[in-house]
């Protein structure tokens, strides 16, 4: 019985909160490797009023939403974006030559019956021979 017989096909769950980062960076490192962009800059991206920027800023620290948003602009969060995109289609592709063998192998099947159905009687033996 071939491996896919029988199971359900195969969902690529490619995106999901789960993939959310667990650990950030502080806001200082983040803001850091951003270029410490000024914080009229980060209140417009954000969404906010510049003077929560400047409080956070004073407090060194910001809520972990603004946190998070960020993440994704910096170098670890376009590494893992990329990361995962490359994996994602890694296992697209997988997927793809494994349905391509599976079709194949269904067009071998598919090609003994209706050679079979040619061959005369039903319990008519098929010949190698060609004389079937």
């Amino acid at each position: 019985m071939d491996e896919w017989e029988g199971s359900p096909p195969m969902k690529l769950n490619l995106y999901s909160i789960d993939h959310a980062p667990r650990a950030l960076p502080i806001w200082e490192t983040i803001l850091e490797d951003l270029g410490r962009p000024p914080p009229h800059r980060v209140a417009r991206v954000l969404g906010v009023g510049l003077s929560t920027v400047y409080r956070w800023n004073k407090a060194r620290s910001a809520p972990r939403s603004a946190c998070l948003a960020l993440y994704w602009l910096t170098r670890w969060g376009r590494s893992a974006v990329h990361c995962a995109a490359v994996n994602d289609a890694t296992a697209a592709v997988g997927y793809v030559n494994a349905l391509r063998r599976e079709n194949g192998e269904l067009r071998a099947q598919l090609a003994h019956v209706l050679a079979l159905s040619d061959s005369g009687a039903a319990n008519a033996p098929l010949l190698g021979d060609g004389r079937g």
